[in-house]
């Protein structure tokens, strides 16, 4: 029973330090995930960025704000303002860019712009418990 116990603990302490070393910038050299891993939001923001990029969908900023608000505690929780700011600053850092919706011109796209892109798909090749890369 203890050799059990102690195989548990050692396979969740490697989850905890495989977790911890992949949002870690001790293990991170890339500003752009260093950027995205600064806190939840900028990390989900990374993240459905990504996902939607993937999909081939559009995702307003308002979308990617209500993407981030549904996931996110409500502690943890920043104003609209700020969560734009955010966009802003992802943006200014081109990160990604932002263009007017083809289908409603009151709405600007984001995506990801190539250097986030293969940030992204290298931090995945890295960090990824299964390597899908």
């Amino acid at each position: 029973m203890n050799i059990m116990n102690e195989d548990s603990n050692n396979f969740l302490l490697s989850q905890i330090d495989h977790h911890v070393n992949s949002i870690s910038k001790l293990s991170s050299t890339s500003d752009v995930m260093n950027w995205f891993h600064q806190s939840s939001i900028h990390w989900m923001m990374g993240l459905f960025i990504m996902r939607y990029f993937y999909l081939n969908h559009d995702l307003s900023k308002q979308q990617l704000i209500n993407e981030i608000n549904k996931h996110i505690a409500s502690d943890a929780k920043k104003t609209t303002t700020t969560e734009f700011r955010y966009i802003e600053d992802c943006k200014s850092k081109k990160y990604i860019t932002t263009d007017t919706s083809y289908t409603d011109n009151r709405k600007k796209i984001v995506k990801p712009n190539q250097l986030m892109i293969d940030s992204f798909k290298q931090w995945f090749a890295e960090h990824s418990i299964n390597k899908i890369i």
